[in-house]
C-alpha cells in the first residue's frame, strides 16, 4: 500500500479536522474547543426538565462531575464524524519507514505530495512541532502512529504484562443536532487509578498525542445519555478531581467560573479520541 493511499486518508481527515461541522479544535486537552454558536440547534427550552440549564447560556466543553447524575439534563456536543476509518491506526510496517521529523518536513511534503503552505503541509507541520514540544511538568506524553506504538507506551505506564483496553465514545448519527440536551440514562464509573487521554492528531495517517497524568486523580466513567431528538449516545467521561495545580489562566477554569481548587473538571470526549486503561 503506497503513499497514494495514505495521501487519500490525510485528505479526508484533514477535511474533517477543518470541517467547522464538526469541530473547531481537536489537538488540545482537557479542552473540546467551544461550538460555533451557528451549530446550535435552536430547541426552546420551554419543556426541559427543572435541572436543565439553557443551551443559550451554557458552555458545552467543561462542566462537573455532579451534572452526569442519572436524570440530570445538560446541553452536551458530539461532532458528528461520518467515518472513524481515518482514525484508526495503521500497522506498523506501513509507517515505520516514514520520518516523524519537523528536521524532515521537506521530504515529507514530497512524500505526501503536498504544497508548502498549503493546509495540508500547514497541519503535517504544526502537529510535528507540537509533538515535539517538551512535555508539561509531571506528564508522560507520546505521539503515537501505530497501535503497536500505542501499546508499548501504555504498558510502559500500566504495566509490561497488563492487558489494555481502550475506550471511546459511540459515533451520533447523520441526523443527530450536534450540540443538543441530553438527559442521563446510565453512568457507570471505570474501575482504575491508571488513565491514559489519547487525542487525535491532524497527519497524513492516524497519529495520537497521548499522555499520563503522573501522581493524578481522575475518575473515568462511560456514560449513556439520551438526546432530544431521541438518539442515544455512549460517552467517555473524564474528571481531573485536583485542579489546585492549574494556572488561574486555565481555559477550563475560566469557563466554568472557578478557582484552582475549588472543583473537580470534567468533559466528554468526542469518537475521534480515545482512553487507554488496564483491561
Amino acid at each position: 500500500m503506497g503513499n497514494e493511499f495514505v495521501t487519500c486518508i490525510f485528505l479526508l481527515l484533514l477535511f474533517l479536522m477543518l470541517d467547522p461541522g464538526v469541530s473547531s479544535n481537536v489537538l488540545r486537552l482537557p479542552s473540546m474547543d467551544l461550538v460555533d454558536q451557528k451549530e446550535d440547534d435552536g430547541h426552546s427550552s420551554s419543556h426541559f426538565h427543572m435541572n436543565t440549564v439553557s443551551l443559550a447560556n451554557y458552555d458545552p466543553t467543561f462542566t462537573v462531575m455532579k451534572n452526569i447524575q442519572v436524570g440530570k439534563t445538560i446541553p452536551v456536543s458530539f461532532p458528528y464524524i461520518k467515518d472513524l476509518s481515518p482514525y484508526q491506526f495503521l500497522p506498523r510496517e506501513k509507517t515505520h519507514h516514514i520520518p516523524f521529523s519537523s528536521k524532515a518536513i521537506p521530504e515529507l511534503h514530497r512524500y505526501f505530495s503536498v504544497f508548502p503552505g498549503s493546509k495540508q503541509a500547514t497541519a503535517i507541520e504544526q502537529t510535528l512541532k507540537f509533538c515535539e514540544r517538551d512535555p508539561p511538568a509531571g506528564e508522560a506524553t507520546a505521539c503515537l502512529t501505530s497501535f503497536e506504538s500505542l501499546t508499548d507506551y501504555a504498558r510502559g505506564i500500566i504495566g509490561s504484562d497488563s492487558d489494555i483496553r481502550i475506550v471511546r465514545s459511540s459515533l451520533i448519527s447523520s441526523s443527530t443536532p450536534t450540540l443538543q440536551n441530553y438527559t442521563i440514562m446510565e453512568s457507570k464509573e471505570i474501575l482504575t487509578r491508571k488513565v491514559i487521554p489519547c487525542h487525535a492528531e491532524p497527519y497524513p495517517y492516524a497519529v495520537y498525542y497521548c499522555h499520563f497524568q503522573v501522581n493524578t486523580d481522575n475518575k473515568l466513567f462511560m456514560v449513556s445519555l439520551r438526546g432530544e431528538n431521541g438518539d442515544w449516545v455512549d460517552a467517555v467521561f473524564l474528571c481531573h478531581m485536583d485542579s489546585s495545580p492549574w494556572s488561574v489562566e486555565s481555559k477550563a477554569l475560566i469557563r466554568l467560573g472557578l478557582n484552582p481548587g475549588e472543583s473537580e473538571v470534567c468533559h466528554f470526549f468526542p469518537a475521534y479520541d480515545l482512553v487507554v486503561v488496564p483491561q
